[in-house]
């Protein structure tokens, strides 16, 4: 188990709807990838409302009956499996139904490796998956004999809409997408949805606390999230 990050978002919206995390290089994976709402939450806004998301950096194979993998739809996986260094390769079959098999060390263990063999339908209502901390970021259409690699390098955005945990979403229509970018020791971010619903961030603990300090000086009473 690595390191925990986390990100708490104040919500100063003129509306409530639901923030949403997600990854956003799908074609990383494979070129016909889709990202998939990753964690969601609704919130209402309030002067003092927050949200919060945390997360490990542990990886997953998964798989769900999805029908035509496209945005709109719902990625619900029906099984996934972790991978280790150790463990990063893994093949889905077909016998009736869709498993899981032969996980073993794929050639490098930074990677990870999906092989689809030849028992997979040719027109398959399934999609393969890859998550993280328990959740699918990015899904793909199940096809016979696909060997598919992955080289995880996340990169994080937040957005706030209409999301479900489980979305097949296309990022290029994300409305306003907050990038958090996560630099060498920094594993907390925070930020907040405006009024108008632009975001003020995101920020370092470091940075909020030396804000904090700062706008004490004219109201000793103000607290984090009156910022």
């Amino acid at each position: 188990m690595g390191y925990t990050y986390s990100v708490v978002i104040t919500n100063h919206s003129s509306h409530p709807d639901y923030f949403m995390l997600f990854q956003n290089d799908p074609g990383s994976w494979d070129k016909n990838a889709m990202a998939v709402a990753w964690f969601a939450k609704y919130s209402n806004p309030s002067p003092n409302a927050t949200v919060k998301f945390s997360w490990t950096i542990d990886w997953a194979f998964s798989w769900a009956e999805t029908g035509e993998l496209k945005p709109g739809i719902q990625f619900e996986a029906s099984d996934s499996v972790k991978t280790s260094p150790t463990t990063n390769q893994i093949t889905l079959t077909y016998n009736g139904a869709y498993d899981f098999a032969n996980q073993q060390a794929g050639a490098d263990p930074a990677r990870l490796y999906l092989r689809e063999d030849g028992s997979i339908p040719l027109n398959s209502l399934a999609s393969v998956g890859v998550t993280m901390s328990g959740s699918t970021v990015y899904a793909t259409q199940a096809r016979p004999n696909q060997n598919l690699t992955f080289s995880p390098h996340p990169t994080y955005f937040l957005a706030y809409g209409n999301y479900a945990p489980g979305d097949v979403i296309d990022v290029s229509t994300v409305n306003n997408p907050l990038e958090l970018p996560y630099e060498t020791g920094v594993y907390s971010l925070s930020c907040t949805l405006n009024k108008d619903d632009s975001w003020s961030g995101p920020f370092t603990v470091m940075q909020r606390n030396k804000q904090l300090l700062e706008a004490r000086t004219k109201n000793p009473k103000l607290h984090w999230t009156g910022l």
